[in-house]
């Protein structure tokens, strides 16, 4: 398993400096996570509309996504 693991990374809304809250395992490479609990977006919850603290991985190459649908931030 490579690792890209960053200990701190920059909210892509907010730009609040975040301590990473764990990480995910994506193709053998471990990717940091972060979450921004100043920032709320509104997803979809067993069809409900529930608002959540903006939770977001960064990737080898330092740009923040989606860990649900991969889509860059």
């Amino acid at each position: 398993m490579i690792s890209t693991m960053l200990n701190t990374y920059h909210c892509p809304k907010c730009s609040a400096l975040l301590h990473a809250t764990g990480s995910i395992t994506m193709e053998g490479v471990a990717c940091p996570v972060f979450q921004c609990d100043t920032c709320v977006v509104t997803k979809p919850i067993f069809g409900e509309p529930f608002e959540v603290a903006v939770t977001f991985a960064v990737n080898p190459q330092g740009q923040p996504f989606d860990p649900v649908d991969d889509t860059l931030l």
